[in-house]
Formats: structure tokens, C-alpha cells, sequence
């Protein structure tokens, strides 16, 4: 057993029909060169053989009986496998708009609370006989870090790897234990807590005490809540999900960054802001003051190794939809990035983390306070999520089979109806756009937007980098190299 910490929880909390709380994972291979063919009954069995191996994917959700404590997990690797592996086909003609449409179909419901929190769905139909195979898995089971480690755990970097085989003696299902370990466990946990009380109000103190001091000396801080206008992905969520995705090039990206002085994250979320702005100009939307964005962060300590479940801080960063010109808009949006990072590191790093043990007042201050604020102010609290992810370094295959492709995508959080999530691996970033299908029914009018908005950021770095050569040249020739007379060469 094991108990969920109070991040993985807070997923939980938030989740209803109109907002579940799933990521998908997907990849993209050409199923006939495997080692064997990776048709869909092949695949069945090999998930099995991962689930025998694979200690998250045994995980099924415990419920305390008494209306106190915390869910745990609790290990049932016996599953339903025609509940968990599925199969859809894609319409054709099997391009990203049709696997883009069937991820769409995918995300919209729930996960079932009462099995094992995910699926594998195996996406056929797929342009020159490609196949998808798209994971849908909780996010109290996994952040982006997490999923990078199961995404490298199910798949290998060795093109001779076998896919896996289950175990000729299958895993025997963890029961409920008894009320009186279960009880003990539960009281444990709560005094804990109550003994720890003191010391988290502590410790918000002093934080309290350090933004006031940077305030006082003049000093920006995080994008403020309420601060954007509402846009029309900031509405109630409905069931409906509509997904689109862009694949767009590693190495421009980097380019542009090395370029201009910033960094590959700060270059996503231009393009992120450069797609929505185009989109909202085009549609006489676009507001004069900038909209927002919630930019999750990782919180592992680097070289650490990299446990399952959640762990990240919440960057709140100006987009600067409001300025026209692309390189400003982007070196506004790298400062805004620089200044959160340095109030992340002036502040208790962990203090959020903490909150989260005390979950009935961290959801009055994260979800009751920002409903109240956002009715007073009519303004949301913040207006999208953006996320990026360095995945995989190396090439992954499965079966023998090598992965082409990797795109994801992350949930929705009200009022924030829109997520860009950008996933890199081998020489391609692929953004992912989901959307409440309600309020915008197509998010290929913003998707399509990403690789011109990385385009005109890359042509306006080549301009900078040949008006530098440029200068160079014209100095290097007005300067005379002849030695004077008497003077050794």
C-alpha cells in the first residue's frame, strides 16, 4: 500500500465529469517493423507483461471506508484487459487530423475510479499502415518527470528488445486491510499533521515576509491572478474535448533561443502566445491587455531519482498577447519567465507541496478563494496552462519497432479551457492544443498557427545574427592592417 501524497490527491479533488484529471500519452510507430507484427492481440498480451513489471501501471485506487484520511494506492496487477486495451480506427485518410479526432474521443471521459487508472488504446487506420498507441493515465499517478520515467520504462532504447512476456505465475491482488491496521494507519497520518500545523503556518509567515519585502523594493513578481481579461476558453467546462497537434522543429527551436538569449522553454511559449494571438486577432477577439498562463515546473532536485506521482511548482507568467511584434513579445515573455524563477528560489520552494497535506484549506485557498475572486472580478483567475517537457533523449522502440513520434497532452482546469503541452523527443517538439469543444470547436485554427509563429521567430533571428555578421564585416574593412615602417610583423 501506498498512501498518495496530498499533490497526487488534489488531483483527485478536482476531478468531475466535466473535468477530468487524465493525461495522454501517445506514440507512433510503423507496426510491421517489429521483431512481429504488432497487431492488436499482440499488443494485448504485451501490456499485460508490462503491468507484471511495472509498478504504477498495478495501481488501483483505495477509498478510506470513514469519510477521514486519504486515498491509497493499493497493488491489483490482475486486470480486466479488454477494459484496459482497446481499439479504435482512425478516419481516413489516417493523418494527424484524424488521429487528432480520435485522441479527442479518447480524452473526453473519466477514467473508472473502481479499476486500474489508465488504458491503452491501439489506433489503426493510421496513413502507410502507421499505428497509434495512446495512453490514458491519471495524473495523480504521474507528472510530466513521472511520465517521462514510465514512457522510458515501457519502451526501450534497445532496437533488440523483445516486447515483454506476462509471468507464467500471474501477481496475486492486494486486498483491503483490515479496520483495525487501517484505522491505526489513518490516526497516525492525521496526528502527524496536526503536530505539523504550526510549522507550515510558520513557514507562510516568512514567506509572507519575503513578497512584501520584494514588493517594497519595487521588484516584479508572478503574473497576478485576475489580472487578464476573460477569453472564450475561460468559460464553465463541458464533457466535450476537441485536440489538435503540430510537430515543429527541435533544432529551429533552439536556434531561435541561442539566438536571441533565451531558452527553449521561453521560445514554446512564444509560440504558444504568437498561435493565440493570431487565432484571437482573426476572430476580432483579441484584447488589449495580455492574457495569461499557469507554467507547471518540476520540483525534483536534479540527478534524483525520479519517483512516481507528482511533484511540481506553478509559475503564473505574463503571455504578452498584447504586443504585436514577435521578438519583444518573446524577450517580454523570457523576463517574465527570469522573474519567476527568481521568486521561485526566494521562497520556500516546498511550502505548496506541504499545503497540499491539509487539503480542506488548501482547496478554500486554490479553489474556493479564486471562484469568489473571479465572480467579483469577472476575470479569470489566470487564463490557460502551458507546459513543456524534454522527453526521451534517445530514440525509443518497441518491440524493435522504433517510435516515430510522442505527443501528449494534459487536462483542463477551470476557468482554464485551454492547454498548450509540448513534448520534445529525437529532432521534433509536437504541441499539443485540447480545448472545451463548446467554446472553441476547433482548436486547428490555433494549432496551425504554432509553426508560423516559430517561423517568423526564426526568420527575425537569421535577420539579427546577418545584421551582426554585416557589422562585423564593415568594421573588419574600415580598419588598416599595414604595419607602420619600422615595425615587426
Amino acid at each position: 500500500m501506498r498512501r498518495l501524497k496530498g499533490e497526487d490527491n488534489s488531483f483527485l479533488a478536482w476531478e468531475s465529469d466535466v473535468q477530468p484529471q487524465h493525461t495522454i500519452k501517445a506514440i507512433v510507430c510503423d507496426p510491421a517493423r517489429g521483431h512481429v507484427p504488432l497487431t492488436f492481440e499482440r499488443v494485448k498480451v504485451a501490456v499485460q507483461g508490462m503491468v507484471d513489471r511495472i509498478e504504477p501501471l498495478q495501481w488501483q485506487l483505495l477509498m478510506p471506508r470513514l469519510p477521514i484520511g486519504r486515498p491509497w494506492w493499493i497493488s491489483r496487477p490482475r486486470l480486466d484487459i479488454d477494459y484496459h486495451v482497446r481499439r479504435v480506427a482512425a478516419a481516413a485518410p489516417g493523418g494527424d487530423r484524424e488521429l487528432a479526432a480520435a485522441i479527442s474521443a479518447i480524452v473526453e471521459p473519466r477514467l473508472d475510479r473502481s479499476r486500474l487508472p489508465w488504458q491503452m488504446w491501439y489506433v489503426d487506420g493510421l496513413a502507410d499502415g502507421r499505428i497509434a498507441l495512446v495512453l490514458k493515465i491519471h495524473h495523480a499517478v504521474a507528472d510530466g518527470m513521472a511520465s517521462l520515467r514510465l514512457l522510458e520504462t515501457m519502451y526501450s532504447a534497445d532496437p533488440e528488445a523483445r516486447l515483454p512476456e506476462p509471468r507464467v505465475t500471474p501477481l496475486p491482488n492486494d486486498r483491503r486491510p483490515a479496520s483495525w491496521i487501517w484505522l491505526p494507519l489513518v490516526v497516525r497520518h492525521q496526528l502527524a499533521a496536526l503536530i505539523g500545523f504550526p510549522r507550515i503556518i510558520a513557514r507562510t509567515a516568512r514567506v509572507t515576509r519575503t513578497i512584501r519585502r520584494r514588493q517594497k523594493a519595487g521588484k516584479p513578481g508572478y503574473a497576478a491572478a485576475f489580472a487578464a481579461p476573460g477569453a472564450r476558453f475561460n468559460a464553465p467546462l463541458t464533457p466535450d474535448r476537441r485536440f489538435a497537434y503540430h510537430s515543429c522543429d527541435l533544432q529551429t527551436i533552439k536556434q531561435v533561443a541561442k539566438t536571441l538569449g533565451v531558452n527553449v522553454n521561453d521560445v514554446f511559449l512564444a509560440c504558444c502566445s504568437g498561435a493565440l494571438r493570431e487565432f484571437l486577432a482573426r476572430r476580432g477577439d483579441l484584447p488589449a491587455e495580455t492574457l495569461t498562463a499557469v507554467v507547471p515546473v518540476s520540483m525534483r532536485p536534479p540527478g534524483a531519482e525520479i519517483e512516481w506521482g507528482n511533484h511540481v511548482a506553478r509559475w503564473n507568467v505574463l503571455l504578452a498577447t498584447d504586443i504585436a511584434d514577435p521578438v519583444e513579445r518573446l524577450t517580454a515573455i523570457a523576463a517574465a519567465t527570469r522573474t519567476a524563477r527568481e521568486v521561485q528560489a526566494e521562497r520556500d520552494a516546498l511550502l505548496q507541496h506541504d499545503w497540499m497535506e491539509y487539503w480542506p484549506l488548501f482547496w478554500f485557498y486554490s479553489r474556493a478563494l479564486p471562484l469568489v475572486g473571479e465572480r467579483m472580478s469577472h476575470r479569470p483567475t489566470f487564463s490557460l496552462i502551458a507546459s513543456n517537457m524534454r522527453g526521451p533523449q534517445r530514440r525509443l522502440y518497441w518491440g524493435g519497432a522504433p517510435i516515430e513520434q510522442l505527443i501528449s497532452t494534459g487536462p483542463l482546469v477551470f476557468p482554464m479551457g485551454l492547454n498548450f503541452t509540448g513534448w520534445s523527443y529525437a529532432d521534433r517538439m509536437t504541441i499539443g492544443v485540447l480545448t472545451c469543444g463548446d467554446h472553441v470547436a476547433d482548436p486547428w485554427e490555433i494549432a496551425d498557427g504554432l509553426p508560423r509563429a516559430l517561423a517568423e521567430l526564426a526568420e527575425r533571428a537569421s535577420a539579427a545574427v546577418e545584421t551582426v555578421e554585416q557589422a562585423k564585416g564593415e568594421a573588419a574593412a574600415g580598419v588598416d592592417v599595414l604595419p607602420e615602417a619600422g615595425h615587426r610583423v
